[in-house]
């Protein structure tokens, strides 16, 4: 059995039937198993214990009943738990499907990898600016040149204005940009939605017109939500009903720590597409130079989600933001349909390990276990009209909603 944060898993020996006891009723919902590495099991899941508790129980319990069959063959278990633990889907976990990045720094070494994808690789855009401008010297978007980490391996776009950009479909260019030949000069004016939003909109490569492609027509939808993230409720719905018909906000979450100079906000919102039920979450960059600067400048790995070497200040910032916020998103992450993660800067970096965590599936991890969900029936969600605050420990509270002046009293 496993000991799980809100309840306790234990297992017993039943007659070819796998029993979950629901939170939801007193009775056992029964199916057959027969054939299967759990087969003859029973599992006892606490009637008190949340969702999310009891789909790490299942997973758990999977795992400890095909490693008690497997006696002492530590190899042999060792490959048997990874397995159960990598197809486990009894509840659903949500997952991310897509990932579209505008700007974002790099997050580890070796690469994060789709761990659901044959391939290794999330499918999505993540797409840098630069400008060439004379011979041997490029213009580049500042942050992205921030650290020496790889990228995830997804589908990579440099993006050239008034002559052809770069697509390296999967696996991407993990490594870029670099500054290893020393013709890269940091560029911060590259890094905002005037500059990403035109180049993505009028998109060639080899002279060919890609606006209207995948992934590059959703990477030019999804880029209003990446910087509006920054913006005021109010703005954000109308700019989505401007540029994203269909789409609602159905979440702002802002966590709030800090005071003066140290004040912080981090912002997360969710955005739903009514047709087909599918969601964008959006994590925020930078919005405060004082208090996040040593996130993006602490450069050395630790470890995230089971993953080795990951940049430690942003994989610090992902675990604040989940602990505080995810209690209050993740009801509606269960409701959508997919899943995609989309950011601007610091956000795109929180996307890249965000998803990689969602689709390791990791249960037994205590950093996944506090940002997995479960998935329900996909449901519309009604738009919002004002945002959420959670204020950590004596955090200041500066106005009646975020985001707030940058100075007290402005």
């Amino acid at each position: 059995g496993g000991e799980m944060p809100d309840g306790r898993c234990e297992e017993g020996r039943a007659d070819h039937k796998t029993r979950w006891l629901s939170s939801e009723s007193t009775s056992e919902a029964e199916e057959d198993d027969a054939g299967s590495p759990m087969q003859g099991w029973r599992w006892f899941v606490p009637l008190r214990s949340s969702g999310v508790v009891r789909v790490a129980c299942v997973a758990a319990l999977a795992a400890c009943a095909v490693l008690a069959s497997l006696g002492a063959n530590s190899h042999r278990r060792a490959s048997a738990a990874r397995d159960v633990m990598s197809s486990i889907d009894v509840p659903a976990l949500g997952t991310v499907s897509e990932i579209y990045t505008y700007g974002a720094p790099a997050t580890a070494s070796p690469p994060f990898e789709n761990l659901l994808s044959p391939s290794g690789c999330f499918d999505g855009l993540r797409c840098f600016n630069e400008d060439l401008v004379g011979p041997g010297t490029r213009d580049v978007d500042a942050a992205t040149l921030s650290n020496a980490f790889p990228h995830v391996k997804m589908p990579t776009a440099v993006l050239h204005i008034g002559m052809d950009s770069l697509y390296f479909p999967c696996p991407g260019k993990p490594s870029w940009p670099n500054d290893e030949s020393g013709d890269a000069i940091p560029d911060w004016g590259l890094h905002w939605e005037n500059d990403y939003a035109p180049r993505l909109k009028r998109v060639t490569v080899n002279h060919t017109h890609f606006s209207a492609r995948e992934p590059f027509a959703s990477a030019y939808k999804f880029v209003i939500l990446a910087y509006k993230s920054y913006d005021s409720t109010i703005h954000t719905r109308e700019a989505i009903a401007d540029r994203l018909p269909g789409w609602k906000l159905v979440a702002r979450e802002t966590r709030i720590q800090g005071h003066s100079t140290l004040y912080d906000e981090d912002p997360v919102m969710l955005v739903q597409d009514g047709d087909t039920l599918n969601c964008a979450i959006v994590f925020t960059g930078t919005n405060n130079i004082d208090n996040e600067l040593t996130t993006s400048t602490t450069n050395f790995g630790s470890g995230y989600c089971g993953f080795d070497n990951v940049h430690d200040g942003y994989r610090d910032e992902l675990w604040a933001i989940t602990k505080s916020l995810f209690p209050r998103l993740r009801p509606k992450l269960g409701k959508c349909n997919k899943v995609f993660c989309v950011g601007h800067s610091l956000g795109g970096s929180l996307c890249e390990i965000f998803a990689a965590c969602a689709n390791s599936k990791r249960v037994f991890d205590p950093d996944y276990q506090q940002q997995m969900w479960a998935r329900d029936e996909p449901e519309a969600m009604p738009e919002i009209s004002v945002g959420s605050v959670v204020y950590v420990d004596d955090a200041e509270h500066r106005c009646p909603e975020p985001p707030c002046p940058k100075t007290p009293g402005g």
